[in-house]
């Protein structure tokens, strides 16, 4: 999971978007495809390591990004 977590953070840090596509083979590796609660678990992890799940499609791909800074108050 640490592995996957620094690819994402790599890819957001260095890459042209805001946020990260992690497709189904590298998915399946931590979550199999017909596991129970998946896209909850792997929303679990976005959150222990920082991130934000935008999207879960099953089959596809989860999509990552940062979560927003909040905002100042003057």
């Amino acid at each position: 999971m640490k592995i996957l977590a620094s690819q994402i953070d790599r890819e957001l840090q260095v890459g042209g978007w805001k946020h990260c596509a992690i497709y189904e083979r590298e998915l399946g590796r931590l979550w199999p495809v017909n596991e129970k609660d998946r896209e909850a678990k792997i929303a679990q992890f976005a959150t222990k390591y920082g991130f934000r799940l935008r999207f879960y499609g099953k089959g596809f791909c989860a999509i990552f990004d940062k979560w927003p800074r909040p905002k100042r108050r003057l």
